[in-house]
């Protein structure tokens, strides 16, 4: 692995970052998948249920990835700085923390599931929705965790093509279980939300059989509890928590302000913006993953040259895809809409409009999602998570409660657009302030 990671050049580049891309590319086609049937077979109130449920959702990910994210960043430095004993210990600890985050969502799943829909505003006809489906997701989050640990530590351990087909066969088993349960078994959202938890099941027992049978150069070993390790991980990886937390607040207050302006339509409307924006965003959270743990790496074997040849290459490539995106975004757009719905006329209408404007988003979103990702890899959580919670929720939260008020509907959907634009300062900023410290200030050879 360190002869792999540290001789980085195009081709490997693609190496490493190509199966991470389709990974997450194909997370959220069948993610993408669970709205489709949901809306095509249930109809748009069940797809609106699902988009009010998302905060919860965005809850449980975001906490996991905080330890994941966090702690495979500390040990990706252990490990290029060859301190294996060190990196054990340290899998050991985010090994106990993830058992402790499965129970406390057992908890919360058995006891508080109908609590948390209402809170979320899911009322009369969501209301059912939303509180079965809830419940599904907290108490088999444990499907959740096992993945999320099994696509980050098999990339660290250089198995991005193991990795890739993991999160295949999982998404596969998802697609295949959500058209069974809602169509031949009538399952419901219920069926959903079963598809969903037994497809990030199946991903994670490779994890868990690759790591089980000491296949890997890092060993869970029994040891004492390191709350300082825990804590750094936390803040290392709050960036990851505070842009998935930040994501699900933003949803609740656009689902808010669309439910109390247009009604449940609006919130179907959102509901496809963001399913798309999560398929054709994927690219760039692929690429800036998939680069995670060779900046790690990288950085803890003082390779400085890598660090920046891994970021121009990104930059590169991340400027490509976004002219692709928004090129695909207004050439397509009814094609997309049709996806979800044919059926409603005015759902339609209302969404091809969202879209035209929401597609100036990808021009600079990937390179806020790069930014965070650049300065977790560095064990900078503080700058990666003022990127994360200045995107998701200060610029987006302002925007939201204010602009709609003043030109209508339009508001709504310039709010991440211009969320992503503001943010795009801050993280120029702080990679101007990194560079000045001479941590990056280092020629490029190609």
């Amino acid at each position: 692995m360190n002869k792999d990671f540290e001789n980085i050049n195009f081709k490997n580049y693609l190496k490493f970052v190509l199966p991470t891309i389709f990974s997450m590319v194909f997370i959220s086609i069948y993610t993408m998948t669970d709205g489709i049937f949901v809306s095509r077979k249930l109809g748009s109130t069940a797809l609106a249920a699902l988009n009010v449920t998302l905060p919860a959702f965005n809850f449980i990910f975001g906490s996991i990835f905080m330890i994941v994210i966090g702690a495979s960043a500390i040990i990706g430095i252990n490990l290029g700085a060859k301190e294996i004993e060190k990196a054990n210990k340290n899998f050991s600890n985010m090994i106990y923390a993830l058992a402790f985050i499965t129970l406390f969502y057992l908890v919360i799943g058995l006891f508080f599931s109908k609590s948390i829909a209402e809170l979320l505003g899911a009322k009369e006809d969501l209301l059912p929705y939303a509180m079965d489906y809830l419940f599904i997701l907290f108490i088999g989050s444990v499907g959740f965790v096992i993945k999320i640990f099994t696509e980050i530590f098999l990339r660290l351990e250089g198995k991005f093509n193991l990795s890739l087909f993991a999160t295949v066969v999982g998404g596969v088993t998802n697609i295949i279980l959500d058209y069974l349960f809602i169509y031949h078994l009538n399952m419901g959202i219920k069926g959903a939300a079963l598809g969903t938890i037994f497809g990030a099941f199946i991903n994670g027992l490779f994890g868990i059989v690759y790591f089980a049978f000491n296949h890997s150069q890092i060993q869970f070993t029994f040891t004492q509890i390191d709350f300082d390790f825990l804590k750094n991980s936390m803040i290392n990886g709050s960036s990851e928590m505070v842009s998935s937390l930040s994501a699900g607040i933003t949803t609740f207050l656009f689902n808010t302000v669309l439910l109390n302006s247009v009604g449940e339509i609006g919130v179907s409307s959102i509901s496809i913006i963001l399913y798309v924006n999560f398929l054709l965003s994927s690219i760039f959270i692929g690429i800036s993953m998939g680069i995670q743990p060779l900046l790690s790496y990288n950085f803890g074997a003082n390779q400085l040259d890598n660090i920046n040849k891994l970021l121009k290459m990104s930059c590169i490539i991340i400027s490509s895809i976004s002219i692709l995106a928004f090129t695909i975004c207004n050439i397509f757009k009814f094609q997309l809409i049709s996806l979800f719905n044919t059926e409603n006329v005015e759902l339609i209408e209302m969404t091809a409009q969202a879209f035209t404007i929401f597609s100036f988003t990808f021009f600079i979103s990937g390179f806020n999602i790069l930014g965070s990702v650049f300065f977790t890899s560095l064990n900078n959580g503080k700058y990666s998570a003022v990127i994360s919670f200045s995107r998701s929720i200060v610029f987006k939260s302002i925007i939201i409660l204010t602009l709609p008020s003043i030109i209508g509907l339009s508001g709504v959907w310039l709010t991440i657009p211009l969320s992503e634009y503001l943010c795009v300062i801050i993280t120029l900023y702080f990679y101007t302030k990194v560079k000045k410290t001479k941590l990056l200030d280092c020629k490029i050879t190609n």
